[in-house]
């Protein structure tokens, strides 16, 4: 299913409006996304209706990164063809070679159940179509990022086993 781009775009840019970028507790009261509205309002955020399948057009995205954005937004409506567990095998087997050319990939699957984010009970969509996001960006620019807001307290209210795995991740990339 290849979704509508204008309303994708206009969907996704209203979900980080009302869900990423709203001042939220579990962040110490920083945004779920506190750089999104800034890559946003910068145009540097380009969301990609994709092929799905094997993904061969996100491995295009992976070896062309635009540096003119701050993050490339992969979507696929074909989210029934592929369960949850395999997307997250996929994204981590992606992961491992994408830190090598200082990329970081993440994604979220419509059935995928995320210990700790930011609350969505006030978005509704209006796309009739369910689909999976995969997130694209370089690896140098989120540690410096994270970095920054981690000195406004941001992981304060993390879970112990969440800040462990963050942790060990960026020893293993020497990131």
């Amino acid at each position: 299913i290849m979704l509508d781009k204008t309303l994708l775009m206009k969907e996704i840019r209203q979900w980080s409006s009302d869900v990423l970028e709203k001042p939220n507790k579990k962040f110490n009261n920083l945004p779920a996304c506190p750089f999104a509205e800034h890559s946003w309002n910068k145009k540097r955020v380009k969301v990609v209706s994709g092929e799905g399948g094997l993904w061969k057009d996100l491995i295009q995205y992976i070896q062309d990164f635009d540096d003119s954005y701050d993050v490339i937004i992969y979507c696929g409506g074909d989210y029934e063809e592929i369960t949850c567990e395999e997307f997250e095998d996929r994204l981590q087997i992606l992961l491992d070679v994408v830190v090598k050319k200082n990329l970081y990939i993440m994604g979220s699957h419509p059935d995928t159940v995320i210990d700790y984010s930011a609350d969505q009970e006030n978005f509704e969509s209006e796309l009739d179509e369910d689909y999976y996001q995969i997130y694209l960006q370089r690896l140098d620019t989120l540690v410096k990022a994270s970095d920054s807001i981690m000195k406004k307290g941001y992981y304060k209210n993390y879970p112990d086993n969440v800040l462990k795995m963050l942790t060990e991740r960026r020893t293993k990339w020497q990131a």
